[in-house]
């Protein structure tokens, strides 16, 4: 599998604002992007590279850093959408997943071991 499975449009509708791409001229696959979104006193910072499943997800609370991942060739990012909410599913291993949920309130819940 080259990639995530997680679409361009299922990102933005996760995150509710563009990224910031490091080149404007690469295409959304090969770029390394950057979503960054308030949400109440949180800040959360996505950065992503699609091709490469590199992964960096920071959060702070009320400008102090409270939560930071960072991986490098992870096995998938995908979208993940019901009637209450959306969350992101960042599979780090076959056995380990975090899942980044934004509205209606932030929560992170990360998953080890045998399921």
């Amino acid at each position: 599998m080259t990639g995530i499975t997680a679409e361009e449009f299922e990102l933005l509708s996760f995150f509710e604002v563009e990224p910031s791409r490091a080149d404007e001229d690469t295409p959304w696959p090969y770029n390394d992007l950057t979503y960054k979104v308030e949400v109440g006193p949180y800040l959360v910072v996505f950065g992503i590279a699609p091709s490469y499943l590199d992964v960096s997800v920071i959060i702070s609370l009320n400008g102090a850093e409270i939560y930071n991942f960072s991986g490098l060739s992870l096995r998938d990012v995908r979208y993940h959408k019901s009637s209450d909410h959306e969350t992101l599913e960042i599979v780090v291993s076959e056995k380990d997943s975090i899942w980044l949920r934004l509205r209606p309130s932030i929560m992170i819940t990360q998953r080890s071991g045998e399921a």
